[in-house]
């Protein structure tokens, strides 16, 4: 079979592809271009492009999907990585059924029964945007994959090592289970292809439970012997985030929503009957034995493009179940209205153009793409104007998301005319403020039609 993995780059998917890499053909997505070996190839591709990652799945049996993006990949972000998952994921998804991909395969996190947090809700949402596709759906939801180079875990080690004391919030009281990294990716090899985990989602866990109290004693114990730990009864996350950054090693937007969801106790079921035999290492402690003691050198810090380009993704207020061409229609009747008459747009053929009063050249102009209605998803390609570096990057988009729960708006690639610092203070901020103005003046809509 030909497995495409996103993420191959990745901790897991470096693991995953050595496993696989002798029975199975693989094509690995990367933003860079790499050299492939034997069974398995690189495919440069962009996840936030539905046309990139649609070229790159071609022929593809098996879809394996191990992104989470709490990163940054433009040098301007407007919005949040619980947007951007819902986006490229979907991407991910139309390209599997255009490409008449015969499974996903999805890595995801436990989710809790009662709270959760931002980071744990996200990757909820990217199984709906899966289990809407109508392809057979494998979901696997795992606590912390323990391994030599995982980036939980070494944020973890990192922590013991460098601290010659710790305190210990209220927060590491929380409950979790982890999984080893060999017996992961074994699972991961056992669902492949194989019909009894078609459409099920399954906990990934090793069976112990434990807090992550625990986890940082035996760590601690493991990696430098005897450690003053203090636990505290209070939980002060800002503070948490701080230290776990530094002293982790590690970046802050990484961090921030982890540290969120270690206020969650997170469910402990037994090792699925299904996956028992897959899973080898039944206690941390177990684990530990497989990692080195030495310090691994510090990972480098992930480069933002180095261009200056800006991403900007929001999610709209829909409850009328607007379709996407109504919403774009709404949009651009909607912003002369809201800027008071001082931006009027025009509509020339399928161009958009957006102007100031008293200026002859538009600000932005705007090409309309041929749209599918059954694609729930309008896309402009930014072809000129005053505002824009280029007239062959950017794009701005409607779209809605997991069968029409979630609609989101996003600019892509665009490279403002504009000096940066102006640009950022001045056109990305007044962006921001319309979009979110915008999804209001929809849920006023919305409301408006139901009372």
């Amino acid at each position: 079979m030909k497995i495409t993995i996103a993420g191959a780059s990745g901790f897991i998917g470096k693991n995953l592809i050595k496993q696989i890499d002798s029975s199975h053909s693989l094509n690995c997505l990367s933003r860079q271009n790499k050299q492939g070996h034997n069974n398995v190839s690189w495919t440069q591709s962009d996840l936030f492009s539905y046309q990139s990652i649609s070229n790159a799945l071609r022929d593809t049996d098996i879809a394996i999907y191990l992104v989470h993006s709490m990163l940054p990949t433009s040098r301007l972000f407007q919005g949040n990585f619980q947007d951007t998952d819902l986006f490229i994921a979907d991407n991910f998804a139309r390209a599997c059924v255009q490409n008449n991909v015969k499974q996903i395969i999805y890595l995801g996190g436990l989710v809790p029964e009662k709270s959760t947090s931002k980071h744990l809700e996200s990757r909820k949402e990217v199984e709906e945007v899966f289990s809407a596709t109508g392809i057979p759906t494998t979901i696997l939801r795992a606590g912390m994959v323990v391994g030599d180079g995982g980036s939980s875990f070494e944020i973890l080690k990192n922590l013991v090592l460098n601290l010659p004391a710790m305190v210990l919030p209220k927060w590491t009281k929380s409950v979790t289970q982890a999984i080893y990294i060999d017996d992961l990716v074994r699972v991961i090899k056992f669902c492949i292809g194989n019909t009894q985990a078609y459409n099920t989602t399954i906990p990934v866990v090793n069976g112990e439970k434990i807090t992550y109290q625990k986890l940082i004693r035996d760590c601690a114990q493991y990696f430098s012997g005897n450690k003053l730990l203090i636990p505290v009864p209070i939980n002060y996350t800002s503070f948490s985030k701080l230290w776990v950054r530094i002293f982790g090693e590690t970046d802050y937007e990484l961090v921030s929503p982890l540290i969120d969801s270690l206020l969650c106790d997170l469910p402990t079921p037994d090792v699925p009957a299904l996956i028992d035999a897959q899973v080898k290492f039944r206690s941390f402690e177990q684990m530990l034995t497989q990692i080195p003691k030495e310090k691994r050198i510090a990972h480098k810090k992930r480069k933002v493009a180095s261009s200056n380009t800006v991403r900007s993704i929001q999610r709209l207020s829909n409850s009328r179940n607007l379709s996407v061409m109504d919403i774009s229609k709404e949009y651009v009747h909607w912003l002369p209205l809201h800027m008071k008459n001082f931006v009027k747009a025009t509509w020339k053929g399928h161009n958009l153009c957006f102007y100031i009063a008293g200026l002859s050249k538009p600000l932005l102009q705007l090409h309309m793409q041929e749209t599918i209605e059954e694609l729930n998803r309008v896309k402009f390609h930014i072809v000129g104007g005053l505002l824009t570096k280029t007239q062959d990057t950017g794009w701005l988009e409607f779209r809605k998301v997991a069968g029409g729960k979630y609609t989101l708006v996003s600019i892509n690639n665009f490279i403002p005319s504009l000096p940066w610092y102006i640009y950022k203070y001045t056109q990305a901020y007044m962006h921001l403020l319309v979009m979110l103005s915008f999804s209001k003046h929809l849920g006023q809509l919305n409301h408006t039609a139901n009372s």
